[in-house]
């Protein structure tokens, strides 16, 4: 069973249970070194650094969405936004090593898929290394499609996937 997650302001959601449950906030200022830990954690290549991190987290057309577990981040999801845009980018997700494999990626995706629809998008895409078979089983598994390959896509030469899910065909299932 996927955990449930809320997007709230920091306080807990009574309805949030289990060993895997994940509480999903809004991300602020105050959480630039829990997202850089996070993010050193997670990426050896494609890793944000700290300036640009800081840079989106004040930026009005990027949301951070923070996963809690005990009280500690263990997990974030960056959003963009393109105002008059249709579709959302889920442009970063990254669960720390040792929270893996408890629902909290899958708890930031449908938390990430609220928000988009929350502004008002239809639709949420994202660009995944075709390498990164448990990013796309788990992107697959909430009901992305794969919309495109682009060879040499990444720096290093590496295929992109561009996939695709569509948040408006999903409201129901994400309350």
């Amino acid at each position: 069973m996927t955990p449930k997650a809320h997007i709230g302001n920091g306080a807990p959601d009574a309805g949030v249970v289990g060993a895997g449950a994940a509480v999903i906030r809004r991300a602020g200022r105050g959480d630039l070194d829990a997202i850089d830990q996070i993010e050193a954690a997670s990426f050896t290549v494609d890793r944000f650094a700290r300036r640009n991190l800081a840079r989106l987290l004040g930026s009005a057309s990027a949301v951070f969405l923070i996963a809690e577990r005990e009280g500690r981040a263990v997990g974030y999801v960056l959003l963009l936004f393109r105002r008059g845009a249709k579709a959302a980018r889920l442009y970063s997700l990254a669960v720390q090593p040792r929270s893996r494999g408890a629902g909290v990626a899958s708890a930031l995706v449908q938390a990430a898929a609220r928000c988009a629809i929350e502004r008002g998008c239809d639709r949420l895409r994202l660009e995944v290394r075709a390498s990164n078979g448990a990013a796309v089983r788990l992107y697959e598994g909430e009901g992305f499609k794969i919309l495109k390959r682009s060879p040499g896509y990444y720096v290093d030469g590496e295929t992109a996937l561009h996939m695709e899910l569509r948040v408006d065909k999903r409201k129901d299932r994400l309350r």
